[in-house]
């Protein structure tokens, strides 16, 4: 995908906003999480201003900056002010707080980050999509040469409705995929869904529009 989207992940205690693109995120978010991890393992809450002026700290964010060819004020920066003032982190920085907050955090975020490659899902779920547009104009006989941004929008609504079949009522002004509610497993399905449906279409088992609704609805 082009843009750069805002998630919002789900992690243990709450949720991290975060752009799948550049992969940088909330580190007032972070902090509030991995506070309330320390807290629950019956210590004290770092302060996450303390913890950015540090000499090791410091020398962390000019080794990424270095490692990234970044600005140094690319990879820890704050927008807003007062109250609205929010801190933000590149994502190897991100982990690098996570670590020095509480062992058990950061395993959660290594797992959901590195592991399970969220940001990379969410990216390929978004162009694997183009490309299952791409296919219902090439492949599909009785859409050929028409225009389709209708069909690519009920086939999205039909393949959130399968996904997400706990949610009876979705919000269109919210692109659940942005949400926390599309962890890993979430992700992962759409990705897999739309990979065989343009395999499906390119190898013509799918005979028509109405055919294509039907396949969906058995996936």
């Amino acid at each position: 995908m082009k843009t750069n989207q805002l998630m919002t992940v789900a992690l243990p205690n709450g949720t991290l906003d975060i752009y799948h693109k550049t992969a940088v995120g909330s580190l007032t978010d972070l902090f509030s999480l991995g506070n309330g991890q320390r807290i629950l393992d019956g210590k004290k809450p770092m302060n996450q201003s303390l913890f950015i002026k540090s000499k090791a700290t410091q020398e962390f964010i000019q080794i990424i900056a270095k490692e990234l060819s970044m600005s140094p004020d690319k990879i820890v920066f704050s927008k807003g002010r007062g109250k609205a003032s929010r801190t933000y982190g590149q994502l190897h920085f991100l982990i690098y707080a996570a670590e020095k907050l509480s062992p058990t955090f950061h395993f959660h975020v290594i797992d959901i980050f590195l592991s399970k490659h969220l940001l990379q899902l969410r990216d390929d779920g978004g162009n694997v999509f183009k490309t299952l547009n791409l296919a219902i104009d090439q492949w599909l006989p009785d859409r050929k040469g028409k225009h389709n941004i209708g069909c690519y929008i009920q086939v999205a609504k039909m393949l959130r409705a399968k996904i997400f079949p706990e949610i009876k009522t979705f919000d269109s002004s919210i692109n659940i995929w942005n949400t926390d509610l599309a962890n890993y497993d979430k992700q992962y399905l759409r990705e897999d869904y739309e990979d065989k449906l343009v395999s499906f279409l390119k190898v013509g088992l799918i005979t028509d529009w109405k055919h294509l609704k039907a396949v969906i609805e058995k996936l």
